[in-house]
């Protein structure tokens, strides 16, 4: 099993944040951050157990989550998505490869 977080930032960071928790082989909860101001979630940071083989598979899942969700331009929309590995390394989605993803992961 692997353990890792993902902080997801933007108006749009709660569906995304449970559209990826319902990713086959992944398992996971989920913090919402809310503006006072705005009374809207604005970041969330999960913490996912990816029960999948190896951590490819977990890197390709994350991927197509990602550029699946980004194509779709969805209202409300997503500023950031970072991945934060164990050790603190963090990687920015937006462009990012699936082997810069597996990276993280393996360390």
């Amino acid at each position: 099993m692997t353990t890792l977080q993902l902080e997801i930032e933007g108006d749009g960071a709660v569906p995304a944040t449970e559209d990826l928790l319902q990713i086959e082989g992944l398992s996971g909860t989920y913090e919402a951050e809310t503006a006072v101001q705005r009374e809207a979630a604005l970041a969330t940071i999960a913490t996912i157990v990816a029960i999948t083989a190896g951590t490819l598979t977990i890197a390709e899942k994350l991927y197509t989550w990602y550029q699946n969700y980004r194509r779709k331009q969805p209202k409300p929309k997503l500023d950031k998505v970072l991945l934060i590995g164990r050790k603190g390394q963090k990687l920015v989605l937006e462009n990012a490869s699936v082997e810069q993803i597996k990276q993280i992961l393996d360390s």
